[in-house]
């Protein structure tokens, strides 16, 4: 053992001298070669045939020898730009690898010697001749780079810098070139450099600054201040009333820069005509207290048969509070949202507590203590859109004063037959003609609500009470009034026949009379009041 590793011992010694002498030897070889000039023919197929040379080797050593990686992966940028060179290496390159031959090297020492010498001559190749990649943008010459990831990268932070100065994304439309030469002056590529030379290209990109209008695209200008400008007045032109809160559009507003984009040019008045403009969209109109199906078509400025149309299941007499109607309403362009901090006080409710008693009927009630409201001061944002309250969210709530509760006392004794119930019903069957409110066909303020029927139709009692008056009155012709014990009185007018007397005491639905058409009447109906302590009230808020 101690023998064989001796031999193994001279062996390596042997090689290691053997390389050093052809090291020397290669030395001066590559002194001549320097001194034939950079721009020599047989240098650049000298250099092309040891770059190929070079790729077959360090493929071998990169699996075999793991101290070569780094020479590897500087080889490998070489490869590709010299590996076009390969066909006019002709005559040359075979001589070379003859001469390599005739050296008569041992088959054990060919792969170290190759691998040797290819990366000698390509490290004194690099450092003593400045071999690199020559890059070219656009037919001018930039610099030299280490590697095309390198270049790839500068690339993309100026592509960012001129996107960023244009305001919007810009992809570069550069002829990159790369070539394998010599270092004859030029410096590393830089960032900056590349970004000069294409920000000095700019010039023929013209930059469109465009309105839009929730993404659509209104127009577009020359002038991004022109632009702020009309936005602004536009903003305070469609301001109903200042409340000193933030003001704003409801649309998303923008004024963004299109570059060289195929975009409408508009002057600014054409562009404030477009803002200024309306459109028909479908809105949920919710019914509130008072109105009418021709008063909710005014205010959207369309027909009531519109609305019919679009809501085929309506009938206009019979709508509600809280009832939704689709309306097709005009819609402006650009909506103003108005933002605003309000401090105020707010009255609080008061709760009702009943307390039974047995000193009064059923049907009966009475305030023992009345409730006083309470008093809150509250800081709330409230959102105005086109002047209409919007939204409203209490920030604050600090109550000043505590209600007082109201108590009411209920009566648990069943009432006579004859009793008020607090409830009306029906008094007469029929549809209604007219309703209670001002009429404009008659010029005066109705009253009440008109049953229309034939003559002879019953009219029952709408609640039990007392009869305080039956026969002829002025433009009310025969009627009836009862009074209901409970502040509640019923008049009954234009009745044909009296069936009922005064004093006489009837029971809720007990027929009183007949329709008629008596006073001042254009037809057979029966006018129907409620009075709540002689005020008239309208009866379809009370009939069940």
């Amino acid at each position: 053992m101690a023998t064989l590793n001796k031999y193994r011992k001279n062996y390596i010694s042997n090689m290691l001298n053997a390389l050093h002498r052809r090291w020397i030897v290669l030395r001066l070889s590559t002194g001549r070669l320097a001194g034939i000039g950079k721009t020599s023919q047989a240098v650049h197929n000298l250099l092309g045939f040891l770059a190929v040379l070079l790729s077959a080797v360090l493929t071998v050593g990169k699996k075999c020898f793991g101290l070569l990686q780094d020479l590897a992966d500087h080889a490998s940028i070489l490869v590709d730009p010299l590996t076009e060179l390969l066909a006019r290496i002709g005559v040359e390159g075979k001589l070379v690898v003859l001469r390599l031959r005739s050296r008569h090297i041992q088959r054990d020492r060919l792969i170290p010697a190759m691998m040797l010498l290819t990366a000698t001559v390509t490290i004194c190749t690099v450092s003593c001749l400045g071999v690199g990649l020559r890059v070219t943008i656009n037919g001018q010459p930039m610099g030299y780079i280490s590697s095309k990831a390198e270049m790839e990268s500068i690339l993309a932070n100026v592509e960012d810098r001129v996107s960023n100065y244009l305001g919007s994304p810009y992809s570069l439309n550069l002829n990159v070139a790369y070539a394998i030469g010599y270092n004859d002056g030029l410096k590393a590529v830089s960032e900056e450099s590349v970004s000069n030379f294409v920000m000095s290209g700019l010039s023929n990109i013209t930059t469109k600054y465009v309105l839009t209008v929730d993404g659509e695209v209104i127009g577009a200008h020359e002038s991004k201040t022109a632009l702020e400008l009309l936005r602004q007045r536009m903003l305070e032109a469609s301001i109903n009333t200042y409340r000193g809160g933030k003001v704003e559009f409801v649309q998303d507003v923008r004024i963004v820069p299109m570059g060289s984009e195929d975009v409408t040019m508009m002057s600014i008045e054409e562009m404030e005509t477009a803002l200024s403009g309306n459109s028909r969209e479908s809105v949920v109109h919710t019914v509130q207290s008072g109105e009418t199906v021709s008063g909710i078509a005014y205010k959207y400025d369309t027909s009531v048969s519109a609305i019919q149309e679009a809501n085929p299941e309506l009938i206009p007499e019979k709508i509600k509070i809280g009832d939704e109607i689709t309306v097709s309403a005009s819609v402006p362009t650009l909506s103003v949202k108005e933002t605003v901090v309000e401090s105020y006080t707010r009255a609080v409710g008061y709760e009702t507590i009943k307390e039974k008693t047995d000193d009064l009927y059923t049907t009966q009630s009475r305030v023992k203590r009345a409730g006083v409201n309470g008093e809150a001061a509250v800081v709330a944002e409230v959102v105005y859109v086109d002047g209409a309250e919007q939204d409203r969210l209490i920030l604050e709530w600090e109550n000043i004063t505590e209600p007082v509760d109201e108590i009411v006392e209920v009566g648990t004794k069943q009432p006579p037959k004859k009793a008020a119930t607090g409830r009306f019903m029906r008094p007469a069957n029929g549809y209604i003609s007219s309703r209670y409110g001002y009429r404009k066909n008659m010029g005066d303020f109705h009253t009440g609500v008109d049953f229309a029927g034939p003559t002879g139709t019953p009219i029952y009692a709408a609640d039990g009470g007392k009869v305080t008056y039956a026969g002829w009155k002025g433009n009310y012709g025969y009627c009836i009034f009862i009074d209901h014990g409970n502040g509640y009185t019923t008049v009954y007018a234009h009745c044909s026949k009296l069936l009922a007397k005064v004093g006489q005491s009837v029971a809720k639905g007990e027929t009183i009379a007949r329709v008629g058409s008596t006073g001042r009447s254009t037809g057979p109906h029966l006018h129907f009041e409620i009075r709540v302590n002689g005020q008239h009230k309208n009866p379809l808020n009370y009939i069940g």
